[in-house]
């Protein structure tokens, strides 16, 4: 969601930046000579813009001074905070506005800014890690580190800005858009209650749909109706329209907007279907990662792994494993990608399943997700949990109330968890809570280490187990693959190889695509990201069919071809 038309100022570019490993320092230290150690580029990650960052994990203190015209005096303004990781304090002007917990969630803070002179706007951030963190873990190195396999940055990683508003606001909106052209939008206000709320659909500035919505109760309108003309947004085909609400007191008091897509998804008989037709998943795991932003994937780079996900034949990514930004989303929505939307629960263990506490910081966390993101038509599907220790009892009752948070929060799409019991050889309890079976392969990689023959046997005996117990539910392979480092030639092929990584990645996708049953195939990963130092990462985890930065291995062109000829003769939307 938006603002337009009231005003946004961008706070982004050098951020003041300390170190406070010992936690002594305090938001008075910048009114009375604080000495920044840094200044560092917001947004990104702090860790790679310095060498001495790298490693770090703690607390730490931004400062950004700004003048906020006086054009804006009588607005109310607000400061908005794409992604911070991982707990934010902030402060303006010497005054406490709030906190948050949670780097891959916006959140939002009133700021009673001063016109016309400058402000001081302090944020202290924390990326301690702890296993009650989200994604938990204990620290940085060692045995017992992060529960997660990709690096912990820290930082304000996402954009921030100030919006204004007038004495309402939408605080709240909720869009379903058929593939016929039915509408409906819930508005819900914060602030004064309105006199009246607008909705209306754009074509490029041609206003195809508007009209009055009615109050259904206090703080909450809704409108329903048919929008004519429209086309339906596709695979390939991201055809999105600019749906805009306004709200007025006596006067236009806040503005926003989203675009929206007009399209049907559902899982149906065993099958995913897309405005009626059955699709087959074809993609990545994928990071955001690259070097020197840390988590921040600035525009270009988005671009491009879009640009080399086309190249590979790929219709679709999760967001492995939490929500990615707006920007990311926006242009999955404009370019017609599909997009499984995973929650940062990565690593549950036993100890979380027994945590009430933890359940509702993890309830929490996917109703910011869905509420941010639930108006994509790019977002199909939720996934609420990656590789949770789901052979156990426990695990049960824990999944199975946090798919039903997101079942309530939005009924129209399904939900998963990624699961890898099978590869410690046990029995994963919980995948009857999930609508749609997403499982993780590794044999060849972290178990059965260089024999193909054997993985591919054992590959086909787990999937054939599971299909069995589930046998009308689809079941998408979510990961599969093996470390490459690019350069790294063997003939017979060896593991870190190229050639091994592309005979591997060829011979899955073969027994997949001979199952009728899986309806989508995620390679693990389309680029090299970034992980803890270990003895058994080389620098980075090396699964890319990508390298870091964004260069082809060798098996990039083995998956073009396969997904090429799959795409083609798989019953893909393309194809319709």
């Amino acid at each position: 969601m938006k603002r337009e038309r009231l005003g946004v100022m961008p706070l982004n570019g050098f951020w003041e930046f300390r170190r406070d490993p010992g936690g002594v320092g305090s938001e008075e230290g910048f009114y009375e000579g604080f000495e920044s150690e840094y200044l560092l580029a917001v947004p990104a990650s702090w860790n790679e813009q310095v060498p001495e960052l790298m490693n770090y994990m703690g607390i730490a203190w931004y400062a950004r001074r700004f003048t906020v015209p006086k054009a804006f005096e009588g607005l109310r303004a607000w400061l908005v905070f794409e992604g911070v990781n991982y707990r934010a304090e902030v402060w303006l002007n010497g005054r406490y506005l709030g906190g948050h917990e949670g780097g891959f969630t916006s959140f939002r803070l009133e700021a009673p800014v001063e016109y016309d002179s400058e402000n001081l706007l302090v944020v202290k951030v924390d990326n301690t890690l702890t296993p009650k963190s989200v994604p938990p873990g204990r620290g940085l190195h060692g045995f017992e580190g992060p529960y997660f396999d990709f690096f912990h940055y820290g930082g304000i990683h996402r954009p921030v800005r100030v919006e204004f508003t007038g004495p309402s606001w939408v605080e709240e909106l909720a869009v379903t858009a058929h593939a016929d052209g039915r509408l409906r939008a819930v508005v819900r206000t914060g602030g004064e209650e309105p006199d009246r709320v607008y909705v209306k659909v754009l074509d490029e500035g041609k206003v195809l749909y508007s009209g009055e919505a009615a109050r259904e109760e206090r703080g909450v309108y809704a409108i329903e109706g048919l929008v004519r003309g429209i086309k339906p947004w596709d695979i390939g085909r991201g055809r999105v329209y600019k749906l805009v609400v306004d709200v007025y007191t006596e006067s236009l008091a806040d503005s926003v907007y989203e675009y929206i897509g007009f399209r049907d998804f559902e899982v149906r008989s065993g099958k995913l279907l897309l405005n009626g037709r059955e699709v087959r998943l074809l993609g990545f795991g994928r990071h955001q990662d690259f070097p020197v932003f840390g988590r921040y994937l600035p525009e270009p780079v988005v671009v491009r792994d879009y640009a080399m996900m086309a190249k590979l034949n790929a219709n679709s990514f999760r967001t492995s494993h939490y929500p990615y930004s707006s920007a990311d989303l926006d242009y999955a929505d404009r370019m017609g990608v599909l997009v499984i939307l995973e929650a940062p629960l990565v690593g549950l263990r036993e100890e979380h399943f027994r945590d009430r506490e933890y359940l509702e910081k993890c309830k929490r966390v996917l109703s910011e997700m869905i509420r941010e993101h639930r108006n994509r038509p790019s977002v199909i599907m939720y996934s609420v949990a990656n590789e949770p220790q789901s052979w156990l009892d426990e695990a049960v009752p824990f999944l199975k109330e946090l798919a039903n948070t997101v079942r309530s929060l939005d009924p129209t799409r399904p939900v998963t968890f990624t699961s890898h019991a099978h590869m410690a050889g046990r029995d994963d309890k919980a995948l009857g809570v999930a609508d749609v079976i997403s499982l993780n392969f590794y044999h060849g990689w972290y178990t059965l280490h260089g024999d193909l023959e054997a993985a591919i046997r054992r590959v086909n005996e787990d999937l054939e187990e599971v299909h069995r117990r589930y046998p009308n539910k689809p079941i998408l392979i979510t990961e599969f693959g093996a470390g490459a480092v690019a350069g790294l030639h063997s003939d017979p092929p060896e593991m870190w190889t190229e050639e091994y990584q592309a005979e591997l990645i060829s011979r899955y996708i073969d027994l997949f695509s001979s199952k009728g049953y899986v309806k989508g195939i995620h390679i693990w990963n389309l680029v090299d990201f970034k992980t803890p130092q270990s003895h058994w990462r080389v620098v980075l985890n090396r699964k890319g069919v990508l390298t870091r930065t964004r260069q082809p291995k060798l098996a990039a062109r083995v998956v073009a071809e396969k997904f090429g000829r799959l795409k083609m003769g798989g019953g893909t939307a393309e194809e319709a």
